[in-house]
């Protein structure tokens, strides 16, 4: 394990787990202070973004960090973003965010195979908006990164652009996969940060409902988002086409 995986590592461990309206975490300064200036600077061009989808999120754009993406980038630019990743993502995150969220625990228990990475570079430009969704089922944990320009002027509705956590008005109401529910039935409980460096981890679950709140203003939010994922299906879900 390298300093900066453990500088990571020890974040995590170090943060308290909020339990309202669902297990989560909230991480200041979550990369070390010299990785992240470094991704930051290296941002994508804004020709490399692409719509994620038209239809649904028209002002949601991404860059899909993929190996084949960072080799077409090279240099400076491809090592930073190789480092902001290795400290999302390695097998003592893992291990510790199985220790920290049962739910991890579990699914890790569905099969032999380690989870696969899937991370998107993200802009959300004015008008994107997300319904209260909880993620899918094979989703072992999520991490969302906050990354917002260091140039971009104070946002009087910054507040307002860090995920939104929900509670169903519905008690006994349960989630699934990526069906999205009507924003009137739950309530907003939180916002998480949107702060340079700051990460919002949580574990899928039918009851981690969250969503993007709309802002009328003109607005860009940057952020990294991080899926593990095990590809396959619930053990009670195999076998059904």
């Amino acid at each position: 394990m390298t300093v900066d995986t453990l500088h990571s590592l020890n974040r995590l461990s170090d943060t308290a787990i909020a339990a309202d309206p669902f297990p989560h975490l909230v991480v200041p300064d979550f990369l070390p202070a010299d990785i992240y200036a470094r991704a930051c600077a290296q941002w994508p061009d804004r020709l490399a973004f692409g719509i994620l989808q038209p239809d649904d999120l028209p002002s949601r754009h991404q860059v899909p960090l993929t190996e084949r993406w960072l080799g077409q980038c090279g240099g400076e630019r491809a090592a930073a973003w190789r480092a902001v990743r290795d400290c999302l993502f390695n097998p003592d995150i893992v291990a510790l965010m199985a220790d920290r969220f049962p739910e991890v625990r579990s699914k890790l228990g569905w099969v032999d195979a380690p989870p696969v990475l899937q991370l998107r570079i993200i802009e959300d430009h004015t008008g994107h908006a997300m319904l209260p969704h909880t993620d899918i089922e094979a989703t072992m944990f999520s991490m969302l990164l906050y990354m917002p320009a260091d140039d971009a002027p104070e946002d009087p509705q910054a507040s307002r652009l860090g995920t939104a956590l929900y509670r169903p008005r519905d008690p006994g109401f349960r989630g699934r996969g990526m069906d999205r529910y009507p924003r009137a039935d739950f309530e907003l409980v939180a916002q998480a940060p949107y702060r340079p460096n700051h990460l919002l981890a949580y574990a899928p679950s039918d009851r981690s409902f969250h969503g993007v709140e709309p802002v009328a203003s003109p607005c860009m939010r940057r952020l990294l988002i991080a899926f593990a994922v095990l590809e396959t299906r619930h053990p009670s879900r195999r076998g059904v086409a």
